[in-house]
């Protein structure tokens, strides 16, 4: 019997899906979420202030951004498959880079982060695109948030461990690992002939900026932008700076990997959260779930001084928009039209750049001025706005 199941459960990873796509995401989110404890924390002490973490992910930012706009010709140049290799190759190269511990590496390190992310986020959304059928999303975007949730939940508590345990250089080398495992996982499937990954089945893609006007002109589409780069700005928000606030209030470096582990924890509900968007709606999941985590950073801020009740309130904020992240990508999927999603596709991606630029410039220049805590305040001021926006979306989703 169990030789039986076992065979079926390897039969569904062979296929195309929802399970696969599911497994490549969560080793991405592995990858990065053990350097996520400990990386903002090395920043600071190599680099000298808060600010510095800012602006490394600046740096990256700036380079992350015209990788996606090329993306379309680095595809047809190299092929999908190779450009996905390529991306997991620099992703482990920044790991290594941190490793070595050192101010020079430690940028270096963040501009290859940000360019594997952004070329790895395109290659595997648009895998999504190929592969699951308009009528399975419902089901497949909770289980992709689920393998998500699972790498961002168990991710901080290994790199924690490893760096008390083993050396400071160990959760990077784990890093490097686990994207070379999500590489050598998609040659493996590749090499066995799964129809997933098939060289003939992918698509090519033209570049965002010869679609962007049609783009910002659906209102749709737009809003779907405008909501995943909100997710999107707390997210990574979250996970940079709350180890630099935990460290700061006083709660410890073991404190920073418990809240990062804990604050994505809650994304092992995802079926759930998904199951409340498909029963609910879209719009009111997404109003409720950016208020409540607006006035959780609102918490954060104003308990600074009481760090217990300022991690309560980080902890409320991750655990709305972990609900919030129960439609994934749902309203792009949706708003966009089967034969347009290859060319929408890499517009919308952008969403994670300019999320993540955008949250650099701000922070860099605010945190040479203010305290860690103004990060929380100002997310609740954005959040805030997302929950007033979400009531303009169409009821019936």
């Amino acid at each position: 019997m169990a030789a039986s199941m076992d065979a079926v459960w390897l039969r569904r990873i062979k296929s195309p899906g929802a399970e696969t796509i599911a497994i490549l995401f969560g080793l991405e989110a592995l990858a990065r979420g053990t350097a996520s404890a400990v990386l903002p924390i090395d920043t600071v002490r190599l680099l000298g202030s808060d600010e510095a973490v800012s602006l490394c992910v600046l740096a990256g930012s700036a380079v992350a951004i015209p990788a996606v706009f090329s993306a379309p010709y680095l595809a047809r140049r190299f092929g999908r498959a190779s450009l996905l290799s390529l991306s997991c190759i620099g992703g482990a190269l920044a790991a290594v880079m941190f490793a070595l511990d050192l101010a020079s590496t430690q940028v270096l390190g963040f501009v290859l982060r940000a360019l594997g992310v952004a070329l790895v986020s395109v290659c595997l959304n648009l895998f999504v695109m190929d592969y699951v059928r308009r009528g399975d999303l419902g089901r497949s975007e909770p289980m992709r948030m689920l393998s998500l949730g699972i790498g961002w939940f168990v991710g901080p508590m290994i790199g924690v461990g490893l760096a008390q345990f083993v050396s400071s250089a160990a959760p990077y080398y784990f890093s490097a690992g686990s994207m070379l495992a999500l590489m050598l996982l998609f040659w493996a499937l590749r090499f066995k002939s799964a129809p997933g990954v098939r060289p003939t089945a992918n698509r090519t893609f033209n570049s965002p900026l010869a679609n962007l006007g049609v783009f910002l002109s659906d209102r749709r589409l737009l809003h779907a932008w405008l909501n995943a780069s909100g997710r999107g700005f707390f997210w990574m928000s979250f996970f940079i700076y709350t180890p630099i606030y935990a460290v700061n209030t006083g709660l410890g470096e073991v404190a920073a990997g418990v809240l990062l582990s804990l604050g994505a924890g809650w994304m092992m509900a995802m079926p759930v959260w998904g199951w409340l968007a498909r029963r609910f709606g879209i719009r009111a999941i997404a109003s409720l779930s950016f208020g409540f985590a607006a006035l959780g950073c609102l918490a954060a801020w104003g308990f600074a001084g009481l760090p217990l009740l300022g991690a309560a309130g980080i902890m409320m904020a991750a655990l709305a928009m972990s609900v919030n992240d129960g439609y994934g990508n749902a309203l792009f999927f949706r708003a966009c039209r089967p034969s347009r999603r290859t060319e929408m596709t890499p517009a919308f991606t952008t969403y994670r750049d300019v999320a993540e630029i955008s949250h650099a410039i701000l922070f860099a220049i605010l945190l040479i001025f203010l305290p860690i805590q103004i990060v929380y305040l100002v997310l609740a001021l954005i959040l805030g706005l997302l929950a007033v926006l979400s009531r303009t979306i169409h009821p019936r989703l």
